[in-house]
């Protein structure tokens, strides 16, 4: 399984999620839809006995109604309901179970309103990082 579908899996655990995959790279053009896009990676550094760390940096989307306050208060309870389930996940150090790998660290950044449309219909994001090792 690919890192992408295992941090993919694993963020559909989040108990606010509604029940439906997260897709890749963009929403469906209903709301309630959800994806993870990959924004880049990276290796960092190779120690000395020849374990590489890499920083993986992931895009999440949520396609959600912004019409109303209300519509638009409750998309930000979600979202900040996800953010501290990340972070209190990290802290905690329960993280996706990636083959080959190790996760290190996961964390999010930046939960805001990315793109509205004239149906109605708005795009949330968040940054997500994830810092793992191999070898």
């Amino acid at each position: 399984m690919s890192i992408l579908k295992s941090v993919q899996e694993y963020l559909e655990q989040f108990e606010g999620m509604e029940l439906q995959p997260i897709m890749t790279d963009g929403t469906d053009t209903e709301v309630k839809s959800y994806a993870l896009a990959p924004s880049g990676n990276s290796k960092t550094i190779t120690d000395i006995l020849g374990k590489r760390t890499y920083i993986n940096n992931y895009v999440f989307y949520a396609k959600e109604y912004v019409g109303s306050e209300a519509d638009r208060q409750d998309n930000y309870e979600f979202l900040d309901d996800f953010f501290e389930w990340i972070e209190d996940n990290n802290e905690n150090e329960v993280f996706p179970v990636i083959k080959g790998y190790q996760v290190e660290e996961m964390s999010a950044t930046n939960v805001l309103l990315f793109d509205v449309g004239e149906d109605g219909k708005g795009t949330y994001q968040i940054q997500i990082q994830l810092k793992l090792q191999k070898g």
